[in-house]
């Protein structure tokens, strides 16, 4: 768990709603693409994204002090996608936006075996923090500033003196390691391929 993290869960745990404004502006998008990839269903996928957090900012007392914070919500938010599409209700509704029962069971399968524990997000952040090292220090800076703290290529390119084609052409490069050091965690890690 990163410094960073530490911080949030330490500060949300007291009830600090500041400190929930950034987890919840961190974790939105990252649970949406996930959510979507099982539920591709809009206002499903909404629902489920603000129950997640939702049950974050209700248990914050009770989260223990190592609580991984991403682990917890794809947690949250994987139990309610099989909640959902496992019952009739939610099935209907899936069945009435042209998705089919054998794509349905496909993805209730997967889910049910896909693993959202911390074991899981510790050894994504180790493969997170391996790839990136191994890009070269421009192409580092170039990738940081673009997924993590989800600066547009036009201010990357301003911010660093390179034109926006040098900056796809990082981020390419970059997204071409992660895919293939990722490719395991492809349902968990969308976020990152997205932009």
């Amino acid at each position: 768990m990163t410094e960073d993290e530490k911080y949030l869960l330490d500060k949300i745990r007291k009830g600090d709603e500041a400190a929930f404004k950034v987890i919840y502006n961190r974790y939105v998008p990252r649970l949406y693409y996930f959510v979507y990839e099982y539920i591709p269903h809009h206002d499903l996928v909404e629902n489920i994204v603000q129950d997640a957090l939702m049950v974050l900012w209700d248990k914050r007392s009770k989260l223990e002090e190592n609580t991984n914070i991403g682990a917890y919500l794809f947690t949250v938010a994987k139990n309610n996608c099989l909640y959902k599409l496992r019952d009739q209700r939610y099935r209907q509704k899936l069945f009435e936006s042209d998705i089919d029962e054998p794509e349905l069971k496909a993805n209730l399968d997967a889910l049910s075996v896909l693993d959202t524990s911390l074991i899981t997000m510790t050894e994504i952040e180790r493969i997170i923090e391996t790839t990136l090292n191994q890009l070269p220090p421009q192409c580092k800076t170039v990738f940081t500033l673009s997924r993590f703290e989800e600066k547009k290529n036009k201010e990357i390119a301003e911010e660093l003196g390179i034109s926006v084609k040098a900056v796809e052409g990082h981020i390419s490069k970059a997204l071409k390691l992660f895919r293939n050091s990722l490719k395991d965690y492809l349902p968990i890690m969308a976020f990152l391929f997205m932009h």
